[in-house]
């Protein structure tokens, strides 16, 4: 896999939205990868500071509101 197409599926990857086959090639591809694997690490980092947030951190009750008309 080259690292255009690693880099266009990394959200998928981290959100583990991938076939397991696809994942597989791409976590070969990081672990020998020096350009890929630190954005990997700053994508990674960057869910998991969200997700750390999401926590502590309440919305708006109109823009809740409006979220779950959405859903």
């Amino acid at each position: 896999m080259l690292c255009d197409e690693v880099v266009i599926h990394l959200w998928e990857y981290l959100d583990q939205e991938l076939a397991p086959e696809d994942a597989a090639e791409i976590a070969v591809h990081l672990s020998d990868c020096s350009d890929c694997y630190p954005v990997y690490c700053h994508d990674r980092a960057l869910l998991e500071l969200v997700a750390r947030l999401k926590l502590s951190i309440t919305a708006p009750l109109a823009l809740a509101r409006w979220a779950r008309r959405l859903a």
